[in-house]
């Protein structure tokens, strides 16, 4: 079995501008920053080029207000690739599905930088999503059963908050102190971009979807008190799949997403 083979593509820091700006035709001042791209802590829209379409990604870019670590994981050989995105622009494309038991793996892992941690929200209400698009081909692999978007924390931890389209369906599971709770969506088409965000609000867990092509949309809703949402600090915020404690690929059970991701977003919202 091939060991996991790791790159770090890149270091991203958000901060205020302090200095003139004069290219812009416009100056900022100390007490007056630029304001960022997007409100959201992580904004991930995947704009940068550092890549044409097909060819690989060496790094991404926040453009959301939060400050953050990222790596690009692999194992046995996997990549992860530019892609066109569902609004037109870019996206990443992730390995495809394959047989046996050591298949090619890629996933975005993502940390905070802070002292706190802004990827863990605590008691507090909070959001995330991306937009999506499944191949036509994306289970029954021996090590690759299951299609991860977004996760951090693994089945088995106490906590946990995750974004998957497994069996044909879009679904998001939230895990607390308190006990967990699942919401699920209706099937989702291969080969469709859908926008899907997962929600903890008031005492309700969320999942709202927008199928992009036709301008469809849902909504499932349960009343779920997981409590305390808090993460040991390091643990890995996944794109694309599924990463031991470590930053590792588990390699018995990938949860590989086979297709393409765009648009990732996630916030801390007000009480």
């Amino acid at each position: 079995m091939m060991a996991p083979g790791r790159g770090l593509w890149m270091v991203m820091v958000m901060g205020g501008l302090a200095t003139a700006c004069a290219a812009s035709g416009r100056t900022y001042v100390a007490d007056e920053p630029p304001a960022p791209a997007s409100t959201n802590l992580v904004e991930l829209n995947f704009e940068d080029r550092a890549a044409p379409i097909g060819e690989i990604v060496p790094s991404v870019q926040n453009t959301g207000t939060g400050r953050l670590y990222a790596e690009i994981v692999t194992h046995a050989g996997g990549r992860v690739l530019r892609a066109e995105g569902s609004d037109s622009g870019y996206a990443l494309r992730f390995p495809g599905l394959e047989g046996g038991l050591d298949p090619p793996a890629a996933m975005l892992l993502l940390r905070s930088r802070d002292a706190e941690d802004f990827l863990s929200p605590g008691e507090g209400d909070f959001a995330f999503g991306a937009d999506v698009l499944l191949d036509e081909e994306s289970e029954d692999a021996p090590t690759d059963n299951g299609n991860n978007v977004v996760q951090r924390g693994l089945y088995e931890d106490t906590v946990q908050y995750k974004l998957q389209v497994d069996h044909g369906s879009m679904s998001c599971r939230f895990a607390g102190s308190d006990g967990a709770a699942v919401v699920t969506a209706p099937v989702a088409e291969p080969g469709e971009w859908y926008r899907v965000t997962c929600e903890r609000s008031n005492g309700d867990v969320v999942l709202s979807w927008e199928r992009l092509s036709d301008s469809k949309t849902g909504e499932t809703m349960r009343r779920a008190d997981i409590g305390e949402v808090t993460f040991p600090a390091g643990t890995p915020f996944v794109v694309g799949g599924k990463l031991d404690a470590s930053g590792e690929v588990t390699v018995e059970a990938t949860d590989q997403f086979n297709g393409v991701i765009d648009n990732v977003w996630f916030t801390l919202q007000d009480s």
